[in-house]
């Protein structure tokens, strides 16, 4: 309950007008049939007069029962009425039903108004805040977690609270208030026949034990399967490719199919304990209203109720366990917001692994200075280290390039300058600052990292490069893309900047995407820029071309390129050499080639010159 009583404390509070509102209205709406019943009591009786005179002698069996006369009497004296009277009062009658079905139905559509507008706001509100909780997050925590698992989270979970919140606050306190005057009307009638319909409560509690606990486990799993589920899909539809690539489509659907089975298997499972549930609580209700019914028929034969009061008393029990029914009911409510509640409180409540630091000190221009103090770094916690004690000093507007075989940390490097990560041990400075007391947005504006792969977003060719820097102006968007080669190409066609890549757009080669990626970077105008070893994807002389367009777009800036193309190195001002997440060398591309070492053997095998060159200069 202690989700529970959170959720109505974080989005509840502040609209306590508003719930009170509804409240009352819901109220009224479930009164209405409490009205109806006395109304078809004073028709019968009445109105119609179909049974006749009350009787006033006291029966033998209600004096055995010390019952008097003033009990058994009819609180409205009886007379014989006209018929021209009669149908003046069943005017009346129809006028006042009319009215209360009038007045029922503006109610209802504006109590569902009021409601449908606190949970779009309750959405909003909570897709939002788990949205901008999940995007403050290193990048380990997507490594450790399906696409398909946060959409669930940000769609499904956040999205299914509010109806539930509010269905359960205001239909509990509603429905407590309909059990309250539902049972003092029914004492009113006949104080013996109420304690007969109360009886069926302990029946109800019985089912509560026996079913709920069985329904929120298997609604807790059947949430985390289904997350799952939609990972499972997501997955798979992203690497399409590569699942036709290798015929493996019976494979996938075979997995799909047991998958979904499994899923299927435990919704079959929910849907049978929910029926049974509300068989079981249905077939209470029917039982206590008949011994309502029969016990009413007894007591018109024996003269102590006439046939207006009995159906009077049969409807208000019946309406009594509507809001039994309705409490019973709420109790699965409760299990399932127990279960969308824990699943975005376990986001909410993570720690925020990138955050500003409370004494972070805005900066708006950077020179590019580069400190690694021993600087390492694990991916999981007691795992090994991607990097370990780092220690390098790249002063601004140099030209580096960091190299090495596969897995030795190049790309690790990169993203620890812009905190895509945090440095498990040591600290990295940026003209001489810490880098976590820059304030993450003003940091990641002066670095701009350029991904290995690039990612294109629904939309233009304009928006796409764009995308880092959404104020820029068309003449930056035409400059960056000018200064990559990407500006001929967009020119040809026949939309230009506002033509649409992506889904229902144009496709891009691996030229143009490399292209794309860089003029995207280009146009925010970084400080330090960082290149993931994107230029391995094109040609050596577009390669060229577009590395010396950059140099000279970005004059006395910052560059680091990982690359696994060690002629990129030979025009860079410094190279960093890696091995196993050490830096084992440092240097100008001449100086390395002339010592022994990793680079040198690197440099020789890559351009066809190992065997000769590396024995006459070893020696």
């Amino acid at each position: 309950m202690n989700i529970i009583w959170r959720l109505i404390q974080s989005q509840l509070k502040q609209r306590i007008g508003y719930l009170i509102i509804v409240f009352f209205i819901v109220a009224v709406i479930s009164a209405s049939p409490y009205a109806f019943s006395f109304l078809g009591k004073w028709l019968v009786d009445e109105v119609l007069q179909v049974t006749g005179p009350p009787k006033t002698k006291v029966s033998s069996e209600s004096s055995e029962n010390g019952e008097s006369a003033e009990e058994n009497k009819i609180s409205i004296q009886w007379k014989a009425k006209t018929t021209d009277e009669k149908i003046r009062l069943l005017k009346i009658f129809f006028i006042i039903s009319i009215s209360i079905h009038l007045v029922v139905t503006g109610l209802s559509a504006l109590s569902e108004l009021i409601k449908s507008r606190i949970n779009n706001r309750m959405v909003y509100e909570l897709r939002t805040s788990v949205h901008e909780k999940i995007g403050s997050m290193n990048m380990g925590f997507f490594a450790r977690e399906q696409v398909g698992q946060f959409m669930t989270r940000i769609m499904d979970d956040a999205g299914g609270i509010p109806g539930n919140l509010t269905q359960l606050v205001i239909n509990f306190f509603t429905q407590i208030a309909m059990l309250i005057l539902g049972a003092t009307l029914l004492f009113r009638l006949n104080p013996r026949m109420a304690l007969f319909a109360l009886a069926a409560l302990p029946f109800y509690v019985l089912i509560c034990l026996v079913f709920l606990p069985r329904i929120k486990k298997n609604a807790e799993e059947l949430r985390i399967r289904g997350a799952s589920f939609n990972g499972f899909v997501i997955e798979r539809l992203s690497n399409v490719a590569t699942i036709k690539n290798y015929a493996q489509e019976d494979r996938e659907l075979k997995a799909f199919s047991n998958t979904l089975d499994d899923n299927m298997k435990l919704n079959r499972k929910q849907q049978n304990l929910n029926l049974g549930f509300g068989t079981l609580t249905t077939i209470v209700t029917s039982l206590g209203t008949l011994a309502a019914l029969f016990f009413g028929f007894l007591n018109i034969k024996s003269g102590k109720m006439q046939l207006g009061q009995v159906m009077a008393f049969y409807q208000v029990t019946a309406q009594l366990f509507v809001p039994i029914s309705a409490l019973v009911g709420l109790t699965t409510v409760v299990q399932n917001l127990q279960v969308l509640g824990f699943r975005v409180f376990s986001v909410l409540d993570t720690p925020a692994t990138m955050e500003d630091a409370p004494d972070a000190v805005q900066i708006t221009e950077f020179r590019g200075d580069i400190e690694f103090e021993d600087v390492s770094l694990r991916y999981e916690e007691e795992g090994p280290f991607a990097v370990e004690e780092i220690k390098l000093s790249i002063p601004a507007g140099t030209s580096a390039c960091i190299v090495g075989p596969t897995g030795c940390g190049k790309s690790t490097l990169l993203i620890l300058l812009s905190r895509l990560y945090d440095p498990t041990e040591g600290v990295i400075n940026i003209d001489g600052m810490d880098i976590r007391k820059i304030p993450i947005k003003d940091l990641r504006r002066a670095v701009t990292h350029v991904l290995h792969e690039t990612q294109v977003f629904s939309g233009t060719i304009g928006e796409n490069i764009s995308y880092g820097a959404p104020d820029a102006s068309f003449t930056d968007i035409q400059h960056a893309a000018r200064v990559v080669g990407l500006h001929d190409f967009i020119q040809s066609q026949e939309n230009g900047y506002k033509t649409k890549i992506g889904r229902g757009g144009i496709s891009l080669d691996a030229d143009q995407l490399v292209k794309l990626n860089m003029a995207r970077a280009l146009v925010t105008r970084p400080s330090i820029l960082t290149v993931d070893d994107t230029y391995s994807a094109i040609e050596e002389d577009i390669e060229k071309e577009i590395r010396k367009a950059i140099r000279e777009f970005l004059v006395e800036k910052t560059i680091l390129i990982a690359t696994s193309r060690l002629s990129i190195c030979e025009d860079a001002d410094l190279v960093i050499v890696m091995q196993e997440g050490k830096v084992i060398q440092t240097g100008s591309h001449k100086e390395l080639l002339a010592s022994p070492g990793l680079y040198r053997r690197m440099y020789m095998r890559q351009m066809g010159l190992e065997e000769a060159e590396v024995s006459l200069n070893d020696k």
